[in-house]
């Protein structure tokens, strides 16, 4: 708040606002600006007589803050990125300042750090600029200069935005602005001022495991919790997303069909045999029946909880068996979808023309080393390794909760050093695959390997384990033991590798071909009018 003096002449200004004046005219002079800009400096004082206390000025209406004239509203910027006074975000929204291009002259060192951090996440300049001028939006609106910006008061800024009601006439879209305060968040975190990475605005907030379980009973419901607690312990975290998911199918079934059960020990086998029938009836959320392998794993699931309780002697337990292993359908064994040796190279002919990098080394890596694409996403900057004169890539944990060493091919060497040269230092992240600053998602690794199937002309469906399949086909087809292929694949027993056996049989094809041979020489007898014709090999073996 400023200091007044009595006024001796209309045009004069208290004492603190003369400081303020010069303030800002030397703002002006070290900004670049022209010296003789009276206007600039008229408004200022025009503010300052009008709004002598600058609070009042977030106290008016927001009509009378958006009839202010040009000059008016370069001072308030100015007192913006000053902190000499706040902005309201209705202002901040509707009035929609330049506030980047102001910060860019009064405050040249903040702005260039941000525009450094913009560029080393990898944003357009265009992009960058929205983002900055978001950025001391915030700054404004908060009345704290960025380094001292924190997380909860981002989070406040969101949530007055999201509230906010413009005026007709002055649309703001909240998805832009929410995207806009995304990499605001991510530019704060690369630079070390926010400990969190910047998550993405969910408009649907996930439900509660109390919404989930709304229509079950409480005694019910309490077991299953206690028992997914237990299972946290010692699965994966999707596992046991996995299992909650598929418990509260059957007892959400079992609410609506049998209210009056509210004890595990109520349960009875009829109840279980008239859930396997609902299963197999009722479709799922899509319209269509519920996937073999989603009948299975909801009926695996009731088995081994059940069981479990019974190993622990929870009281809560029933006291006989419900759930059998004759109650799991059987499942499907397909064998493995791969590309034939055109299609493969079709592919990557057409990948190595992609103008996009990541498309390149993605569908390179995969077609080469075989690798998942969850193992893919999280390789790091260290997983490429030397070991004597041949290089390694280091898989990472995945499915199998094993990591191994896969021999790199010179080519997806060459393509991973272009990769990190493109990807730059400095991030905080160790990911080796990072856009906008975050690990790349499945997806990208999905529409990758899609662009480059459509460029190469296949049909059907071309997914990345696809790749896998046609790594490990080729390498059966050309004599390499399953026993390599398993190591290099990373199964944990030969059970897994011994389906590309049943894909390229060398016996049943050497067998096969010999026999036709011989079959050959009997339709080629009969097409010349051999009435009882005998296949080679045969005759001698007939009785005189």
């Amino acid at each position: 708040m400023l200091e007044t003096r009595p006024r001796l002449q209309l045009w004069q200004a208290p004492l603190a606002a003369d400081n303020l004046l010069a303030e800002y005219v030397a703002c002006r002079q070290a900004a670049g600006y022209a010296a003789s800009d009276k206007v600039r400096l008229w408004g200022a004082r025009l503010f300052l007589r009008r709004y002598p206390d600058l609070d009042s000025w977030r106290t008016a209406s927001l009509e009378e803050q958006l009839a202010l004239p040009r000059s008016l509203k370069a001072f308030v910027n100015f007192l913006f990125l000053k902190h000499y006074v706040r902005s309201t975000l209705s202002y901040l929204l509707t009035a929609r300042p330049m506030l980047a291009k102001v910060g860019k002259r009064y405050t040249p060192q903040i702005y260039a750090r941000f525009l450094e951090v913009g560029h080393r996440l990898g944003y357009a300049d265009r992009v960058i600029g929205h983002t900055l001028n978001f950025l001391f939006y915030v700054v404004a609106w908060s009345g704290k200069p960025a380094e001292a910006l924190t997380a909860d008061e981002l989070q406040a800024f969101e949530q007055a935005m999201r509230a906010y009601q413009p005026p007709p006439g002055r649309m703001c879209s909240p998805r832009v602005c929410s995207q806009h305060l995304y990499r605001v968040r991510a530019l704060l975190f690369e630079a070390g001022i926010l400990p969190q990475a910047a998550r993405r605005y969910c408009p649907v907030p996930a439900r509660t495991p109390e919404q989930l379980w709304a229509g079950v009973p409480q005694a019910l419901r309490e077991v299953v919790w206690r028992y997914l607690d237990q299972l946290r312990t010692v699965r994966a975290l999707e596992t046991v997303t996995n299992n909650e998911g598929y418990l509260r199918r059957f007892f959400a079934w079992l609410a609506g069909a049998h209210p009056a059960v509210h004890q595990l020990a109520q349960i009875t086998r009829a109840q279980i045999e008239a859930f396997k029938v609902w299963l197999h009836d009722t479709p799922c959320a899509t319209g269509r029946p519920y996937h073999t392998a989603t009948i299975d794993g909801t009926l695996s699931a009731l088995h081994c909880f059940f069981q479990a309780l019974q190993e622990w002697g929870w009281p809560e337990a029933p006291p006989r068996p419900l759930v059998f292993a004759s109650d799991r359908p059987r499942l499907d064994q397909p064998l493995p979808r791969f590309l034939d040796d055109a299609q493969a190279a079709a592919l990557l002919v057409a990948a190595r023309a992609s103008d996009d990098l990541f498309t390149r080394v993605c569908v390179e890596s995969l077609l080469r080393t075989g690798l998942r694409k969850g193992e893919f996403v999280r390789l790091q900057l260290d997983s490429v390794v030397q070991i004597g004169e041949t290089f390694w890539l280091r898989a990472p944990l995945g499915k199998m909760h094993t990591d191994r060493y896969v021999p790199l091919h010179p080519e997806v060497k060459r393509l991973l050093d272009e990769w990190v040269a493109h990807r730059g230092n400095g991030l905080q992240t160790r990911d080796l695959f990072v856009r906008y600053g975050r690990r790349v998602s499945l997806g990208c690794v999905d529409e990758a390997v899609r662009r480059a199937a459509r460029a190469a002309g296949l049909e059907g469906k071309v997914c990345p384990h696809r790749l896998r399949h046609t790594l490990a086909t080729q390498a059966i087809n050309r004599g390499m033991s399953l026993e390599a292929i398993a190591a290099l694949l990373g199964h944990r027993s030969l059970t897994m590798t011994l389906v590309y056996a049943r894909i390229a049989n060398h016996v049943v094809r050497e067998q096969y071909f010999s026999v036709c041979q011989g079959l050959d020489a009997l339709y080629a007898q009969a097409a010349l009018g051999d009435q009882n014709p005998v296949a080679p090999g045969v005759k001698e073996a007939l009785p005189p």
